[in-house]
């Protein structure tokens, strides 16, 4: 094997491992094990150290865990190096609606909707400040925006997950199968 080969082999060995390790981490927040999606994340960071997602992700821990000046110091970390992800904008609102700074707050919301304007979550906590201050007609829209596009995230991803791309196989085979008995059988 050529030293070409060996170096893409290389790559692609290490972004499956990220890949992995990106996906066990996802796994073990949304299971709130908290100390091992921590390790899981300092792997991939040993990996990559400038994996702005992966710093957001440690942010998410430190948030959770009440930590919030270094929740603050992860999200702008993240965002130093991709100031595109609306999810560390959104995280980094939380941060400040936590801390009393309403007007910063709705700054990151509203930039994170910016950035993204699917992104229900950002929505809604822009929905809930603005409730908050007074501003009810837009709390209105943007609660009743963030239940439509919650909506539409959770069709899509059910249709794009691989056990239901699956169960929907099995319906047509089924189908057709019935189809043909009725059409060719009988």
């Amino acid at each position: 094997m050529n030293k070409v080969s060996e170096s893409l082999e290389q790559v692609q060995t290490t972004e499956e491992r990220q890949e992995q390790l990106w996906d066990q981490a996802i796994m073990q927040l949304e299971k709130w094990d908290l100390d091992n999606a921590e390790e899981t994340l300092q792997d991939l960071l040993e990996i990559d150290p400038d994996d702005a997602e992966a710093i957001n992700k440690m942010g998410v821990i430190h948030a959770r865990r009440q930590n919030y000046s270094a929740a603050e110091n992860c999200f702008n970390r993240a965002l130093r190096i991709d100031p595109n992800i609306a999810m560390a904008h959104s995280n980094l609102g939380n941060i400040y609606q936590e801390r009393g700074m309403t007007e910063r707050a709705i700054r990151e919301y509203e930039t994170a909707i910016r950035l993204d304007p699917e992104y229900p979550v950002a929505h809604h906590n822009l929905g809930v400040l603005y409730k908050r201050t007074g501003r009810v007609s837009e709390s209105v829209d943007m609660l009743k925006k963030a239940q439509h596009l919650d909506k539409d995230q959770m069709k899509r991803s059910i249709r794009n997950s691989p056990k239901q791309r699956r169960m929907m196989r099995l319906i047509w085979t089924v189908l057709i199968a019935v189809l043909a008995y009725f059409l060719f059988v009988r």
